[in-house]
């Protein structure tokens, strides 16, 4: 027996990284899971890999920043399992750019891809979550509640979701949905990106933690995502929930 058996989860971001891994963690407790992703090529073969492992998977092509493309998934959700119980907002697009030469429309991007994507999720859902007493776990970044150089963008609009997370938990809660948010650092795409362009030093920096090493997608960031879409969570809405081996400590 799962956690998280008979529920049915649609995933933002799912193509990849820590999006991939909350997939793969959510199914293996139980749930039918939903990849959503821009690129229609991840989401298949993502859903792909869990088919042949004997999950229950659905690729679904989704532009969070566009609410026709939101609903449609949603739509497809229901249409498809009956049902929709849980709602994960990974989606994110990121660029890295010193602050003074980042322009408005980096700004733009951001907002649109994070908080208007979370956004359009949160309301597209509302009626299914609405019925189950669903789950919402949004993901934030180390880089909004520390202050990340070179991505004051991201910062900001991961801040962002944060606020709108506690806005919605504290209208929400008296329908039993819970809506919470997990900072993580994990190994992803944009990670390796990010590493390679670093000096020993700076990466000795960035791992400066208690547990020296960036997450597992799957049995580091994945597993806590479960915990906050199960029944052991039904008693947090509006919480932050750090998946950083430790780094918030010495902040």
């Amino acid at each position: 027996m799962g956690l998280l058996d008979n529920k049915v989860a649609l995933i933002t971001g799912a193509g990849q990284g820590l999006g991939e891994g909350t997939a793969h963690a959510l199914a293996a407790d139980g749930a039918a899971v939903v990849i959503a992703d821009i690129s229609p090529a991840n989401a298949r073969k993502v859903a792909d890999d869990l088919t042949a492992a004997g999950r229950s998977a659905l690729a679904v092509a989704c532009d969070v920043r566009d609410r026709t493309a939101v609903d449609a998934a949603v739509a497809t959700t229901v249409s498809e399992f009956g049902r929709l119980d849980i709602l994960v907002n990974n989606a994110m697009t990121l660029r890295f750019v010193p602050f003074e030469d980042a322009t408005s429309d980096d700004l733009l991007d951001a907002y649109r891809s994070s908080v208007l994507g979370t956004f359009n999720c949160m309301q597209a859902c509302f009626p299914h979550l609405r019925e189950r007493g669903g789950k919402v776990v949004n993901f934030g970044s180390n880089a909004g509640t520390e202050g990340g150089a070179t991505m004051a963008t991201y910062a900001a609009a991961k801040e962002a979701v944060r606020g709108l997370t506690k806005a919605v938990a504290t209208e929400w809660g008296r329908y039993g949905i819970t809506v919470n948010v997990i900072v993580p650092t994990g190994s992803s795409p944009a990670w390796e990106r990010v590493k390679a362009g670093l000096t020993d030093e700076q990466l000795d920096k960035m791992l400066e933690r208690p547990i020296k090493r960036m997450g597992h997608p799957v049995d580091d960031i994945g597993r806590i995502v479960v915990f906050l879409s199960s029944p052991y969570s039904d008693y947090m809405t509006g919480r932050t929930l750090f998946a950083d081996g430790g780094r918030s400590k010495f902040r």
